[in-house]
Formats: structure tokens, sequence, C-alpha cells
């Protein structure tokens, strides 16, 4: 699939508040992951995503400058989202799929029950729900594979994807005229063939 920037990166959607919980100053928060018996509560864990998710985006655009770039296409066989830019040398990200929010249906889904995804960019993302498991009835958004939601909590199953996983960074992609937002972590970020800092 293959686009225009025009604002879908997530860098100016988080700094314009777009994801609930994240108004807080990610500096201020705890960052230290969150174990499988450790108590937390559903709320503060959204909190302690948003909050990582906000520090990643920054970091990502301080060291490739994502911003700056006019396309974006992404490859659900190769698993890759790739920047390009006249004036800038392309990027290459690995990603993992986290969700959808359908703005017709007003629902998220998860990419692990979408069986319309390709299996190479959903391996992984069962570890959340696998963690919301683990908690109980208050976490049932990481467990329950469609609900009632908004674009806001689509960005909260984001970021505690991001969180949960360490990704390096996050992406909406609109599909469908808009009436469908795709969501991604970025799991390796790179310039060409060479990485830039430690791959997972």
């Amino acid at each position: 699939m293959v686009g225009r920037l025009y604002g879908y990166l997530t860098l100016g959607l988080i700094g314009s508040g777009l994801l609930s919980g994240c108004t807080e100053n990610p500096r201020s928060a705890r960052l230290t992951e969150a174990s499988a018996d450790e108590p937390i509560s559903y709320d503060s864990l959204t909190h302690r995503a948003c909050a990582y998710l906000q520090l990643q985006q920054a970091r990502c655009d301080s060291a490739y400058h994502l911003s700056e770039y006019d396309n974006w296409y992404y490859d659900e066989a190769t698993g890759q989202l790739t920047f390009s830019d006249p004036t800038l040398p392309k990027l290459v990200i690995d990603y993992e799929y986290v969700g959808s929010v359908s703005l017709k249906s007003n629902t998220w889904l998860w990419a692990w029950d979408n069986s319309h995804s390709y299996e190479k960019v959903r391996s992984e993302i069962g570890q959340v729900r696998a963690f919301g498991l683990r908690r109980g009835e208050s976490f049932m958004k990481l467990t329950e594979p469609l609900w009632t939601a908004d674009e806001c909590d689509g960005w909260d199953m984001t970021a505690i994807a991001a969180y949960l996983m360490k990704a390096k960074g996050a992406y909406r992609v609109p599909l469908n005229d808009n009436t469908l937002y795709s969501f991604m972590i970025f799991k390796s970020v790179r310039i060409h063939d060479k990485y830039i800092g430690e791959p997972r």
C-alpha cells in the first residue's frame, strides 16, 4: 500500500494529544517494564505506555527525521514499512501489526484475530493478549478480539503494545478513504541496508 504522509505520522498526532492518557510529561513517568507479577491497574499501564511511546516517537524523529518524509509504503508480505522522499535517504522499518479501528463500525480489531492480515506481521502481537490474560477481567481490552472503540482507543492499544514489546516507534496507516486506520509498531529501523542502533 502506498501513500503520502499528509500529517498521518504519529508524531504529530501524539503531540496533539490524540492518545488518551498521554498528557503527562513522558520524562516524569515510570518507564520500567511491567512484569507478569507486578500489581498494576489497566489505567496505570495505559499512562505508562503512552509516556513510553511519546518518548520513543521523539527519539525516532530526532534520529531519522520521520516527520520530514513525504511518502510511505508498506508491504505485509515482507513486514516492511518504507519512507521515501526526494531529498532524504530511504528509510525501512520492520513492523508488527497491532490492530485496526473502523470508523464505520466504531470497533477495534486486534491483529492477532485478523485472518485477513499476513502472519508475517502479526506473529508477535499475541504477547499483548497473553499479558492481559494473566491480569484478569479488568484487562479485557487486551484479550477481547473485537470491541467498541474510537481512534483514541487505537492509540492506547498501540502504546500498550509498544511498551510491552519495547518497540522503537509507531505509525497509523489510513485505509478505505480514511474509514479504517491500521496501527503498527516499529521493531527495527534502518537507512537503506544499514541498521541505525540495535535491531530487535
